[in-house]
């Protein structure tokens, strides 16, 4: 299965789950699979989520930021991977002056 991201609209969002700013991005679900292409802008946030049914593991590619899930925080840089479980909440913060360039996979748990 091929996710093709060049052939996929650009969506911009702005407060997305309740966070500040803008992010755009590029979706595909596939299999109970989401698969994200994202830019988050500097000074933007995703907001605090819960996951009830899936779980959610980002990928860095470019720029700085940082995440909290369940009360932890953990800086992002390029190659950084963080995972968020089924059941557990997070938010991803760019605090950076560039965008945040990510790749999002959410699988259906439940």
């Amino acid at each position: 299965m091929r996710v093709d991201f060049d052939g996929i609209k650009e969506q911009e969002i702005n407060n997305f789950k309740g966070g500040k700013g803008s992010i755009v991005l590029k979706m595909d679900t596939k299999k109970d699979v989401t698969f994200i292409s994202a830019r988050l802008k500097p000074g933007s946030s995703v907001g605090m989520h819960k996951h009830l049914t899936d779980s959610e593991t980002i990928y860095v590619i470019s720029g700085h930021g940082k995440t909290v899930c369940d009360g932890e925080t953990e800086i992002l840089k390029p190659g950084s991977v963080t995972f968020c479980p089924v059941g557990y909440s997070h938010c991803l913060i760019n605090d950076g002056d560039e965008d945040l360039v990510f790749l999002g996979i959410v699988p259906k748990q439940i």
